[in-house]
């Protein structure tokens, strides 16, 4: 019988491995919108807030 490979995705936190899956939902996503925004940002684009 073949075992299913498990996959867990880890990010540096203040110099500390911390597994994705223990954070809080809102903290998976600051983090995420942190990454989208670095990654955009090496190809040329810029997060614009939106003023009113």
């Amino acid at each position: 019988m073949k075992k299913e490979p498990v996959i867990e995705n880890f990010i540096e936190i203040d110099g500390r491995d911390v597994l994705i899956d223990s954070l809080p939902i809102e903290e998976r996503e600051r983090i995420g919108i942190l990454i989208q925004d670095k990654m955009m940002e090496l190809v040329g684009y810029r997060r614009k807030n939106a003023s009113g």
